[in-house]
């Protein structure tokens, strides 16, 4: 857990990693039973938000309540899926980033490195405080709202019996809580893994960038000071552009379906904002549970956006460098990585899809247009 450590640790409490092997069989039975329990408690519950949808699917204001909270876990379920049969995949993205090449080889590096490994970490925590602070708000509401006549569960969720009675009401609040708990810790690990991915290899282009700027050497007793030779660097430079290739293999299909639930999930939580009652718990909770996905969203964007435009500046970082002083052979390595390095380092689908600010304003307006057709339906 040297990489993305919060990450992996919630991942590894919500039983959904473990790096290496238990040697107490014991310990590993009840890891693999835990693992299993909270991934039925995820599925289960978003089976029943799925039924719940289609029995109000004739009611446009219960469906629009169920919907974005049914996108939510749906698209949770697809990452979830994806994570647990691709482990291999996540444990080489792992990999290169532990090997040599990548690691800080002096003071000035190693600030590069704890700067983007802090941006990591800040971007989890500051996503999963305010996903929680939003469960928070959904399993309160309930108990402000009490009354004797009626038993208000967190969420709108089909139930198969009765919770008119004291025992079956609380199991079903306090199954819904945690379907809840769980569902934002692996969502906000899930997600995160993938812009924390993508900060690291903003980090690794850094270096890359310094180490030609301030390191190439010909000389061959300039070379035996020297922190890194053009042939490194080139091998860096390759190294990279395998990683992101990776990250887009691994990530880009979940991302693109999250992006699509992203514009229902918006539309739906602006149009119940809109018809709850100013300044009370359940206003409070929508707004933070959309101000969750907007920075989500955004989140993703901006650090693709990050990614493409410190890429492209590899090429200013040669120009800068004292190429003058490189071989023939040298300098055709160099101008063949500034070609290569104009293009940029987009995650993206067939060039139809690319995480960037584009895409962000593009969610934002379709969203909101979406909106006002789900609000001409309702009217």
């Amino acid at each position: 857990m040297d990489i993305l450590p919060v990450n992996f640790k919630v991942l590894w409490f919500c039983g959904a990693w473990q790096e290496g092997k238990d040697d107490n069989i014991v310990v590993g039975y009840l890891h693999l039973c835990y693992k299993y329990a909270i991934f039925f408690l995820i599925y289960e519950f978003t089976i029943f938000e799925v039924v719940e949808l289609i029995r109000t699917r004739d009611r446009i204001d219960e469906l629009t309540e169920g919907l974005f909270l049914a996108s939510t876990y749906v698209t949770l379920c697809l990452k979830y899926a994806n994570f647990l049969l691709r482990k291999n995949d996540v444990l080489e993205l792992l990999d290169c980033l532990r090997v040599k090449l990548c690691q800080p080889r002096n003071s000035t590096e190693k600030m590069i490195i704890e700067i983007h490994s802090r941006k990591a970490k800040w971007s989890t925590l500051s996503f999963l405080i305010m996903s929680q602070a939003t469960a928070l708000g959904f399993v309160i509401a309930p108990i402000l709202g009490f009354s004797k006549d009626e038993w208000i569960l967190p969420t709108k969720s089909y139930v198969p019996y009765s919770v008119s009675k004291l025992f079956p009401y609380v199991a079903t609040y306090l199954q819904q809580a945690a379907a809840l708990f769980y569902a934002i810790m692996l969502n906000v690990s899930f997600d995160s893994l993938v812009y924390g991915f993508t900060i690291h290899a903003c980090g690794q282009i850094e270096l890359i960038c310094r180490r030609l700027r301030d390191n190439i050497r010909v000389s061959v007793n300039l070379q035996k000071d020297a922190t890194a030779s053009i042939e490194e660097c080139i091998r860096h430079h390759i190294l990279m552009h395998s990683f992101v290739k990776k990250i887009g293999e691994l990530f880009i299909w979940t991302v693109m379906v999250l992006f699509f639930f992203s514009l229902i999930i918006l539309c739906t939580s602006i149009f119940l904002i809109s018809k709850t009652k100013l300044f009370s718990i359940e206003c409070l909770s929508l707004t933070l549970y959309f101000s969750s996905i907007m920075l989500q969203i955004f989140f993703y964007c901006w650090y693709g956006n990050e990614l493409e435009l410190k890429s492209k500046n590899i090429a200013n970082s040669i120009y800068f460098s004292t190429w003058t002083m490189t071989t023939l052979h040298e300098r055709r390595s160099l101008i063949l990585i500034m070609i290569n390095s104009q293009k940029g380092l987009t995650f993206s689908s067939n060039r139809m899809f690319a995480l960037s600010l584009d895409t962000f304003t593009w969610i934002c307006k379709t969203s909101y247009s979406a909106f006002n057709l789900l609000q001409q339906a309702s009217n």
